[in-house]
């Protein structure tokens, strides 16, 4: 907790609820709830573009978290400085990821409502393929991150698994 605190320091915050502000600034003025309010109704436009129901897209966007989070404890334990360039490539990062994710999967949908199966087929199998992709990369990179935090080679949950997967299949 006492390195969390330190974290939180080196952003300028004085204390946690300053923190959850900066996150949630509607609580300032109460509208925390007509904010929420908001989001749910966001969760319609996620499924139809994303192709993703709302839990599916939170836990995308908590894994998008997971990384970031790990890669500034990473970063701070290997003394790397914390610039905000690396945010700007991790949000263009993130931008190109959902675009990715978006894209095929909007074409599909509109392939199917036109009847043309093969086009839907491909796009949907391409939509698969890169959100498991995407998904993959940044477990990988959590992975990295969490063996850097716990003092490991960066490698070495990676081939812990590799190891499993390469027993599991002889």
């Amino acid at each position: 907790m006492k390195f969390l605190n330190k974290m939180l320091a080196t952003f300028d915050y004085h204390s946690w609820p300053e923190f959850g502000q900066s996150l949630l600034p509607s609580s300032k003025y109460g509208w925390t709830v007509l904010s929420a309010g908001f989001s749910l109704s966001v969760f319609p436009f996620v499924d139809r573009v994303f192709g993703l129901d709302a839990y599916a897209f939170a836990v995308l966007i908590l894994v998008f978290i997971a990384e970031l989070t790990s890669g500034l404890i990473a970063a701070s334990i290997r003394k790397e400085a914390i610039s905000s360039m690396k945010l700007s490539r991790f949000s263009f990062k993130v931008f190109y990821y959902l675009v990715l994710i978006a894209l095929p999967y909007v074409m599909a949908e509109s392939f199917k409502s036109h009847g043309r199966t093969a086009a839907a087929f491909m796009f949907d199998w391409l939509h698969l393929f890169l959100l498991a992709q995407i998904i993959l990369e940044n477990v990988v990179s959590i992975l990295e991150n969490l063996a850097v935090i716990s003092g490991k080679d960066k490698t070495h949950w990676i081939a812990k698994i590799q190891q499993k997967f390469n027993n599991l299949i002889s």
